[in-house]
C-alpha cells in the first residue's frame, strides 16, 4: 500500500505537470511530447502492477521496485525536457534562419570500430563509381529519411509506446555556404547503438528490407522505399567526413553520434541533446560545394523527390509542394488537380492535355500509372527537334529515371506521365532498369492500355479526337511502321478522307471496309498534297468513272504506314497508282479513234529510243485514262523526297527508269504518231515534255524549272507554225480572187461582144 501510495502521487505530479505543458503548448504551438511520454510510462508501470494485484497469489511488493521506477522516469523525463528545450530554441528563431544545426555534445567514450577489409573496398567503389551522378546523394539520403519516418508512422499508428509522438514528421536540410557543410534531419524512428553499426558499419544492410519482414501488416509499408542497403554511403562521393547523430524511437533511448571520413573506420559514441530520429551533417568535399548552395539543393530535390509524402524543408522553406496524386483512386483528383499536375511534369503553363489516363492495376503486374495526351508538341513546328520520351519512371514515389527510354514504345513519346511500380527491377544505384523481360512486358501492358483508351475515344468522343488526331496522327503511322505488335490495332484509329465524302469529312478503314462493293476484295488509296491533286489524278479517272470508293492520304510518311501495314482484315491495300490496280476499260470501242495494233507497237518503240536512259518499258495502258500516258509501279514519291533530304548535300537523286503507259486513243498521241513521221526533231521535244508531265503527275520531278526551256520551244514551234499557215492560207486567198477577178473580167468580156453583135443584129 505504501509503494502505491508513493506512486499515485508521482502520477498525480505527472498530470498536473502534463495539463501545464498542454496549456503552455496550445499557448506557444509547441510540442508536449516529454511529459506525455513520461505520463503514459508510469501509467502502464501501474497498470501492470494493479493487473499483478489481482490475482489470487498474494502481492510481493519486492517484486517490483517502485523507487527505481519512479527514478528512471524522471531520468527519461529530464532527457527529454532538454531535447524540447532545444527544439524551443530552433522554433523561436526567424523563418529566414530556420536552418538544423550541428548542436549535439558527444559524451562518454568514442569506441573505434574497423571496417572489414571487403567493406573497404566497396565502400570505396560506392562512393566513386556506383552512382552516375553525384547529386544522386540528396535522392538517396531522403529517400531513408522517408523510410525511416514512414516505420515510425506505423509504431504510431499501431499503438506502439514512441518516443516524442506529437514530432512533426518531416524532413529538414540545411546547408551553408559558408563553412560547405550540408546536414539532413529526419523525425523519423532512429537507432539505437547496435542499430548504427549494423546499418551503417555493414555495407548492404537492408534495415528497411528487414524491418518490412517483420511487420506483419504489409500494407503499411508499401511507402518504404529503401532496398539495397548502400544509398546511406552515397553521402560520401560528396563529403570528406561524416557524423550520424540518432536517437531510437524507442522511450528511454540515449542518442549516439557515428562518425567516419569513409577511410576505413568509423566510430559511435554516446551524444546528448539527440532529437528521435536522425541527423546527417556532411563536410563538403572542396569539388562538390555546389550542394551547400540552397538553390541547387531544391533543383535535385524537385527532379528527384518532390512526391515523397513527407514535407521537406531546405533552410526553413518547403520544397515538395505536389502531391503524387498518380498514387490516389482516379475517382478523388479533380480536373483542376490534374491541369495542375500536367503543369507541373509538362513545364508548360499554357498546353492543355485533351485527354488523360489514371489507372491503377496489380495484374499481370503492379503498376500506378498517370499518361497525358497534350493538345501540341514541338515536332509538328518542322523545326527539326525531336521530343525526348515524355513519361517519367519512379519506384514510390522516388524518381528512379525521367524521360525513361523503353518504358513505352519511341512512337508514344508525345504521352507526358507517370508510371510508379515497386516491382521494377533496378541496378544497385536504382538509376537505371536492369535488362530483364519484365521491362518488356511492362512495356506492353502500358502500351495495350493506351491503345485501347484510344479506340474508346475514337468511338465515343470522335470530334474531340478528330480534333487532337490532326496533330498526332504522325506518330501512331510511325508506330504502324515501327511497331509489328500494335501495328493491327494503330491502324483501327488512323483517320483519311474518302473520295465519297465531303472534304474534311474523316472515315476508318473499318468504315471503308463496311462500304465495300460485294466483289471487291482490295482496299485502294491515293497519297496525295490534298484533296485537288488527288481528284485531278490521272491515276483516279478510272476509279472515278466507276464509283469505287479510294481513300486519300495527305501526309509523306503515309506511304510508307500503308506499305508496311500491306493489309487490313484480310483486304489487300493497294495504290491506285500501281498496275496491277483495278482495271477499267473504256467503253468507246471506235478503233477509227485510236492507232492501231501495229502503229501502237512502232509507237511505243519510237517513244523509248527518243528517250534514251529514261524508260525500261512502254506499253499501252489497260485502265481508263484522260491523260496521253503514265508512269506505272514507280517508287514512292514520298520516299524519294525523304531520302533527298536526308542526303547530305541535298541535291537531287539521279533518275530511276520508268515504266511508261500510254493512252492509244488520246488525241496528242495520235498527232505525235503523225508528228514523228513528218518531223521527227519536233516529235522528240514532244515526247520529252510528255514524259515530264507524266512525272509531274506521280510526284517525281524533283525540279520542274528544268522544262521551261523546253516548254518554250515547244511554244515557239507551235506559233512558228501557226504564223506559217495564217500566212499561206493568205496567199491562198489573194490568189483566188485574182482568178475570181479574172472570171468576172472574161465574163465581162463575153456579155459585151453578145452585146455588140446584138447590136449589129439590131
Amino acid at each position: 500500500e505504501h509503494q502505491f501510495s508513493k506512486l499515485a502521487n508521482m502520477l498525480s505530479r505527472f498530470r498536473v505537470n502534463r495539463r501545464n505543458r498542454i496549456v503552455r503548448r496550445k499557448a506557444t504551438c509547441r510540442s508536449n511530447a516529454p511529459v506525455y511520454n513520461s505520463s503514459q510510462r508510469l501509467f502502464s508501470s501501474t497498470r501492470a502492477l494493479l493487473e499483478e494485484k489481482k490475482t489470487d497469489e498474494p502481492f510481493d511488493p519486492s517484486k517490483f521496485d517502485i523507487d527505481a521506477m519512479i527514478k528512471s522516469e524522471q531520468e527519461k523525463l529530464g532527457q527529454d525536457e532538454k531535447v524540447d528545450q532545444l527544439k524551443e530554441k530552433e522554433a523561436e528563431k526567424p523563418k529566414g534562419d530556420d536552418k538544423v544545426q550541428d548542436i549535439e555534445k558527444s559524451v562518454g567514450e568514442a569506441e573505434s570500430l574497423e571496417f572489414k577489409a571487403e567493406t573497404k573496398k566497396i565502400l570505396d567503389i560506392v562512393a566513386r563509381s556506383l552512382y552516375t551522378d553525384r547529386e544522386i546523394f540528396i535522392r538517396e539520403l531522403i529517400s531513408n529519411s522517408s523510410d525511416a519516418i514512414g516505420k515510425v508512422q506505423h509504431q504510431i499508428s499501431a499503438g506502439k509506446d514512441v518516443s516524442d509522438k506529437e514530432q512533426e514528421l518531416e524532413i529538414r536540410i540545411s546547408v551553408d555556404d559558408v563553412k560547405k557543410r550540408f546536414i539532413l534531419q529526419d523525425y523519423g524512428v532512429g537507432m539505437t547503438k547496435e542499430e548504427l553499426t549494423q546499418n551503417l558499419g555493414k555495407i548492404g544492410y537492408s534495415g528497411t528490407e528487414n524491418y518490412m519482414k517483420l511487420v506483419e501488416d504489409k500494407a503499411s509499408t508499401d511507402s518504404l522505399i529503401g532496398q539495397f542497403g548502400v544509398g546511406f554511403y552515397s553521402a560520401f562521393m560528396v563529403g570528406h567526413h561524416v557524423k550520424v547523430y540518432s536517437r531510437s524511437s524507442i522511450p528511454g533511448s540515449p542518442g549516439y553520434v557515428w562518425e567516419s571520413d569513409g577511410s576505413g573506420s568509423y566510430s559511435v559514441q554516446e551524444a546528448e541533446g539527440v532529437a528521435r530520429g536522425t541527423k546527417i551533417v556532411i563536410q563538403l568535399r572542396e569539388n562538390c560545394e555546389e550542394f551547400s548552395v540552397a538553390q541547387n539543393v531544391k533543383d535535385v530535390i524537385k527532379r528527384y523527390s518532390n512526391f515523397i509524402g513527407f514535407p521537406i524543408y531546405v533552410n526553413g522553406e518547403r520544397v515538395n509542394s505536389v502531391r503524387a496524386i498518380w498514387l490516389e483512386p482516379p475517382t478523388t483528383v479533380t480536373g483542376e488537380e490534374h491541369k495542375d499536375f500536367y503543369r507541373f511534369i509538362s513545364k508548360s503553363s499554357t498546353d492543355e492535355p485533351t485527354f488523360r489516363i489514371h489507372f491503377q492495376t496489380d495484374m499481370p503486374i503492379s503498376v500506378r500509372a498517370l499518361f497525358y495526351f497534350p493538345s501540341t508538341h514541338i515536332e509538328q513546328y518542322n523545326i527539326g527537334e525531336r521530343l525526348e520520351p515524355g513519361v517519367d519512371l519512379y519506384c514510390r514515389k522516388v524518381l528512379i529515371q525521367g524521360k525513361c527510354k523503353g518504358l513505352l514504345p519511341d512512337w508514344l513519346r508525345f504521352i507526358k506521365g507517370v508510371v510508379d511500380s515497386e516491382a521494377i527491377p533496378l541496378n544497385l544505384s536504382r538509376e537505371h532498369l536492369q535488362d530483364s523481360s519484365l521491362i518488356k512486358r511492362l512495356n506492353s501492358v502500358l502500351t495495350k492500355r493506351i491503345v485501347r483508351f484510344m479506340e474508346q475515344k475514337l468511338a465515343k468522343k470522335r470530334d474531340d479526337y478528330v480534333r487532337w488526331y490532326g496533330n498526332f496522327e504522325k506518330f501512331l503511322k510511325e508506330g504502324i511502321c515501327t511497331d509489328y505488335v500494335h501495328k493491327s490495332n494503330l491502324a483501327n484509329l488512323i483517320l483519311m478522307e474518302s473520295s465519297h465524302s465531303k472534304p474534311g469529312e474523316y472515315t476508318t478503314l473499318a468504315e471503308y471496309v463496311s462500304r465495300m462493293k460485294p466483289d471487291q476484295t482490295e482496299i485502294y488509296y491515293q497519297v496525295a498534297n490534298n484533296r485537288q491533286y488527288a481528284e485531278i489524278s490521272p491515276y483516279y479517272d478510272s476509279f472515278k468513272k466507276e464509283g469505287t470508293e479510294v481513300l486519300f492520304f495527305y501526309s509523306p510518311i503515309d506511304d510508307f504506314a500503308m506499305t508496311h501495314l500491306a493489309d487490313y482484315e484480310n483486304k489487300k491495300l493497294v495504290s491506285i497508282e500501281k498496275s496491277t490496280a483495278k482495271k477499267s476499260e473504256d467503253n468507246d470501242k471506235d478503233d477509227s479513234k485510236s492507232l492501231s495494233k501495229e502503229e501502237i507497237q512502232y509507237f511505243t518503240q519510237w517513244f523509248k529510243e527518243a528517250l534514251p536512259g529514261k524508260i525500261t518499258t512502254v506499253t499501252e495502258t489497260d485502265r481508263y485514262t484522260e491523260s496521253p500516258c503514265l508512269v506505272v509501279d514507280h517508287e514512292s514519291a514520298s520516299y524519294r523526297r525523304m531520302r533527298r533530304m536526308a542526303a547530305a548535300n541535298n541535291e537531287p537523286e539521279e533518275m530511276p527508269k520508268q515504266q511508261i503507259q500510254i493512252n492509244p486513243k488520246h488525241p496528242i498521241i495520235m498527232n505525235l504518231d503523225t508528228l514523228r513521221k513528218d518531223n521527227a526533231s519536233q516529235a522528240v521535244y514532244v515526247a520529252e515534255q510528255l514524259f515530264d508531265n507524266a512525272l509531274l503527275q506521280a510526284g517525281l520531278l524533283d525540279d520542274g524549272r528544268l522544262m521551261v526551256p523546253r516548254i518554250n520551244k515547244l511554244l515557239e514551234m507551235a506559233l512558228k507554225n501557226s504564223v506559217k499557215e495564217e500566212s499561206a492560207e493568205n496567199v491562198e486567198n489573194v490568189e483566188n480572187a485574182k482568178e475570181e477577178v479574172k472570171e468576172e473580167i472574161k465574163e465581162e468580156k463575153v456579155e459585151f461582144v453578145e452585146f455588140e453583135k446584138q447590136k449589129k443584129e439590131d
